[in-house]
């Protein structure tokens, strides 16, 4: 997963460089990040290389953080979730993914 992100991050650094505003970091972080999940999930489900890595074991759990001095950049999928602990409080740092079914 980290050497997906890195390039993801490879791709995209003049742009999170330049990235004047707040929500034009957001975005470009939710892109990089939403690619490299895909990415992963396109290796493990043998889409690449056409061969799956455990057929058997279908499904995903991942959390992953970015730490800077001023800020915590989190994604994550499946069943994880991301808490800081600050002195005895909890903070959530990740949103749990819920299943919707369409109909």
């Amino acid at each position: 997963m980290h050497l997906a992100l890195i390039e993801e991050i490879e791709l995209s650094k003049e742009d999170l460089i330049i990235g004047s505003t707040k929500d034009d970091c957001q975005d470009l972080w939710k892109k990089a990040f939403t690619n490299c999940f895909s990415k992963v999930d396109d290796e493990v489900g043998g889409k690449v290389n056409g061969d799956p890595v455990a057929p058997e074991t279908v499904g995903s759990t991942a959390v992953v953080a970015i730490v800077c001095s001023s800020h915590i950049i989190v994604s994550n999928c499946g069943d994880s979730r991301a808490v800081l602990c600050r002195g005895k409080e909890p903070m959530p740092l990740s949103e749990d993914h819920k299943v919707s079914y369409l109909q």
